[in-house]
């Protein structure tokens, strides 16, 4: 399948927004000189047994894009399917996408990669909702990736590998359903249980065998409203960020669900 583009540069009076349609319809909702909101649905049936879907997106320098997820996405009993995003994002922008669920119905081998490229200054919050199975089934096989990195390395890198039919000890247990709210750039205000990354960044994580009432809305919303908070706050007029350890060298978070 053809490549979705998503890519927004500042200008005047309206930012310049590209947008190109593949397995996935991108729609302009919104947008000023450096902000655009952009909603994200399925061109067609998407995952469907061998299926590739790939999804670039490009956040121009000191520019916030948020992304609408619409619909979700389903992946069908069959061939092994993916779902890749590539993200790079400029110097000083921000990026936002709150991810509807990934379901993985009964007989389905999905792959999902996720790769963001952040330069100086920023930053992205984003949601994902990993679900194994519809009501009533157990799910199908999973392969999920995450990788963050700068222009110094690896800032994320975590690998979940998962199957509703064979549930391994350690892993997800008895839960369907992974959650995650991942802030990275900055500092989010954390809870006891998050993961704070060693470079600015945190994860919140929950597990559960349902999505509704998942924790994680109130995390959604904090996190955002203090990327927002960071984004709109020139460099020169910023307050160190807190840290809990000193860190006197860079080092790589390594969050292996197995």
């Amino acid at each position: 399948m053809s490549s979705t583009r998503i890519a927004v540069t500042a200008g005047e009076p309206r930012a310049h927004v590209d947008l190109a349609v593949g397995a996935l319809a991108p729609r302009l909702i919104s947008r000023d000189r450096t902000h655009a909101r952009i909603a994200v649905a399925a061109a067609g049936m998407v995952l469907l047994g061998g299926d590739h879907v790939h999804l670039e997106i490009e956040v121009g320098p000191g520019c916030t894009v948020e992304i609408e997820d619409v619909g979700g996405t389903v992946a069908y009993r069959g061939a092994r399917s993916s779902w890749v995003l590539d993200v790079a994002i400029g110097a000083g922008g921000t990026l936002l996408w709150h991810g509807l669920p990934f379901v993985v119905t009964d007989g389905a081998d999905a792959e999902r990669r996720t790769s963001l490229t952040l330069g100086s200054e920023a930053r992205a919050v984003i949601r994902e909702t990993l679900v194994l199975g519809r009501y009533g089934e157990r799910g199908g096989r999973l392969a999920s990736a995450l990788d963050v990195s700068d222009s110094g390395g690896p800032i994320l890198v975590e690998r979940l590998e998962a199957a509703g039919d064979a549930p391994e000890p350690g892993v997800l247990g008895g839960n369907r359903v992974i959650d995650a709210v991942i802030a990275v750039g900055f500092r989010p205000p954390t809870q006891p249980g998050d993961l704070e990354f060693d470079l600015p960044g945190a994860m919140a994580r929950h597990l559960s065998d349902h999505t509704h009432g998942s924790p994680l809305d109130r995390v959604w919303e904090a996190w955002v409203a203090h990327g927002r908070e960071r984004a709109r706050t020139p460099e020169s007029e910023r307050t160190p960020e807190p840290k809990n350890t000193p860190e006197p060298e860079r080092t790589r978070s390594d969050s292996p669900a197995r």
